[in-house]
C-alpha cells in the first residue's frame, strides 16, 4: 500500500517527460495513469488464503475468505548509486 502511495506521487514527475502539470490532465487521463500503476503493481504480488463455506443448491456461495497478498518490489537506485554505476563503467 506505501508503494502504491509512493507511486501516485512519482506520477507527477514521470509526467514531466510530457511537460505537463497533473493539474492540466484529463480525469480520464488521470484515471488510466492510476490504473496503469495500480495494474503494474498487483503483477508483482501473490495471493494466498483460505477459503470455508458452503453452495446452496442455485450455486450461491456463502462463506468466509481469508488471504494474504505478498509483494515483491525491487528498490529503485537514487541519483548517487546511478552515477557510481556509470562512473565505474
Amino acid at each position: 500500500m506505501k508503494t502504491l502511495l509512493a507511486l501516485m506521487f512519482l506520477s507527477p514527475w514521470i509526467l514531466a517527460q510530457d511537460e505537463r502539470l497533473v493539474s492540466e490532465l484529463s480525469i480520464e487521463e488521470l484515471k488510466n495513469i492510476v490504473r496503469d500503476i495500480v495494474e503494474e503493481s498487483i503483477e508483482k504480488c501473490s495471493v494466498s488464503g483460505t477459503m470455508s463455506g458452503r453452495a446452496k443448491v442455485n450455486l450461491k456461495v456463502e462463506g468466509e475468505v481469508v488471504a494474504k497478498m505478498e509483494c515483491e518490489f525491487e528498490e529503485s537506485k537514487t541519483k548517487e548509486q546511478i552515477k557510481i554505476n556509470t562512473s565505474t563503467d
